[in-house]
């Protein structure tokens, strides 16, 4: 059936200038589909295979309260960021209606909603300020001084002597605050979690790694797509000060590793549980260690087992790189859609991916097929 689809899909294509021209701007697009799907197949596979090792994890007599010690202190570093002394800043200069005001990066961005809301002085509402967001204090006074700004929210310790200051606030210090919030957020996790483990008798981490997988299977990949792509890359660049800056490319890989790796988790337990527990005896009666048993009995094993619903993964993957089009990723979807939006033609343009996408999964099944009798041999 497939073949003889194969001449009439030929004629479409070569008959009609209008899918000719859809299928020359498509065609580029396959690259990134492949690349973005390799990458993050791969990614996906090797955060499983961690996932997986956590989940069998078992508990020793001392593991739970190394944990709650583990949250102790977190908890006391959390006290010690949040009690260190807070940091003065004063607004020098004129603040009048409309006034311009030099807003050093870092400091907390609550003060620039104030500024423009006019709530940032003693009164319940003050003048309205415009923000300027300068990248130190240097540049702030120079401002300041060539009259680029009228006024400045800087550091009390840095304002210039004898300047008129219109307000005064006092804040903790940006990065101790940060230290104190995560250090408090660990601290939660490992004490709930040494509690969990206490009273279930699981490893803490595979309590965590159990978390995740049962998180991510729940959630959407678009969901996962759209957070990954907008919410957590504009807080991983904050956080980082500029330094974590992925492009669309890599949000949309990195989003399809992590909810991949959910179900790859799943899959490699499987195949890890699948493995004869005598053979696992048996290597221990010999001398070999827990690393060196996983390694040399039980992973062989346990990938040649798994290797068929893997192959599945990987198909699903494929068709599910067309999300990425949701960030402007240009693989082949995002190219229809642009196609389409330029020349108000529908079908071309659909017709067009729907077949090279059913010849990229038929060559990725091909593919898997291949694998698995390569696999299979000498079972």
């Amino acid at each position: 059936m497939l073949l003889s689809a194969i001449p009439f899909a030929v004629y479409l294509f070569w008959s009609a200038d209008d899918y000719r021209r859809a299928l020359t701007f498509i065609l580029p697009g396959i690259g990134a589909t492949i690349g973005a799907t390799l990458v993050a197949y791969v990614s996906a596979a090797l955060l499983g295979l961690v996932l997986a090792a956590l989940l069998v994890l078992r508990a020793g007599p001392a593991t739970w309260w190394r944990t709650a010690l583990l949250a102790g202190l977190a908890a006391v570093g959390a006290a010690v960021a949040f009690t260190r002394p807070p940091e003065a800043y004063v607004l020098v200069g004129a603040a009048d209606e409309g006034t311009r005001v030099a807003f050093v990066q870092g400091t907390p961005s609550a003060f620039a909603d104030r500024f423009r809301a006019g709530t940032w002085g003693d009164a319940e509402a003050g003048p309205v300020l415009v923000v300027r967001a300068v990248d130190g204090v240097d540049t702030a006074l120079e401002r300041l001084a060539d009259g680029s700004v009228a006024a400045a929210f800087l550091p009390a310790a840095s304002a210039p002597a004898g300047a008129e200051v219109m307000w005064e606030a006092r804040f903790l210090r940006p990065g101790a605050a940060r230290a104190g919030a995560t250090l408090a957020v660990l601290a939660f996790l490992a004490g709930a979690l040494a509690l969990a483990s206490r009273l279930a008798g699981q490893h803490p981490l595979a309590i965590l790694a159990e978390m995740y997988v049962d998180a991510l299977r729940g959630i959407p990949m678009l969901v996962v797509i759209l957070y990954v792509g907008f919410p957590m890359q504009g807080a991983l660049r904050e956080l980082s000060g500029g330094v974590i800056d992925m492009n669309r490319m890599t949000r949309g890989v990195v989003a399809l590793a992590l909810g991949y790796a959910a179900y790859m988790a799943e899959i490699f337990r499987a195949g890890i549980e699948a493995v004869d527990k005598g053979q696992v005896e048996a290597a221990r009666s010999l001398g070999l260690g827990a690393w060196p048993t996983a390694r040399y009995v039980v992973l062989p094993q346990a990938l040649r087992i798994v290797v068929p619903p893997l192959g599945n993964e990987f198909i699903a993957m494929f068709k599910d790189t067309s999300l990425l089009s949701i960030l402007s990723v240009r693989d082949i979807t995002q190219r229809a859609r642009e196609f389409q939006a330029s020349s108000f033609q529908t079908f071309p343009p659909y017709n067009t991916v729907a077949l090279l996408y059913i010849g990229l999964t038929l060559a990725a099944a091909s593919l898997v097929k291949w694998v698995e009798r390569r696999t299979t041999w000498g079972r």
